[in-house]
């Protein structure tokens, strides 16, 4: 009985302690979802700031937090999309190549 449980989760747990990769698309859809996210960034860290802090000051510190925020969220995206579409080219090209020559 013993034996099973072991034969169970010694795959699992090597797959953990090695670091198993999600798939490219996986990467494809959190890069989209992380581009929007830092599209509305500003204008929701403004609302934000004016709302839960003094009207001026807090809007201006929404403004520039967001800022900051979304850039990052924009470029962490931007290249999870880079990364996702390299890692499909890569599992694609064998097929496609043979129907362009």
């Amino acid at each position: 009985m013993e034996r099973r449980w072991l034969v169970v989760l010694l795959p699992i747990v090597a797959s953990i302690l090695l670091g198993v990769s999600p798939p490219a698309e996986a990467d494809l859809i959190r890069g989209v979802g992380k581009i929007i996210g830092g599209v509305l960034q500003l204008p929701l860290s403004t609302l934000a700031g004016t709302f839960n802090g003094p009207p001026i000051i807090g809007t201006i510190a929404g403004a520039v937090t967001g800022l900051v925020s979304g850039v990052g969220l924009v470029t962490h995206g931007t290249l999870e999309l880079l990364a996702s579409g390299v890692s499909i080219a890569k599992t694609v090209a064998p097929f496609v190549l043979p129907f362009l020559l």
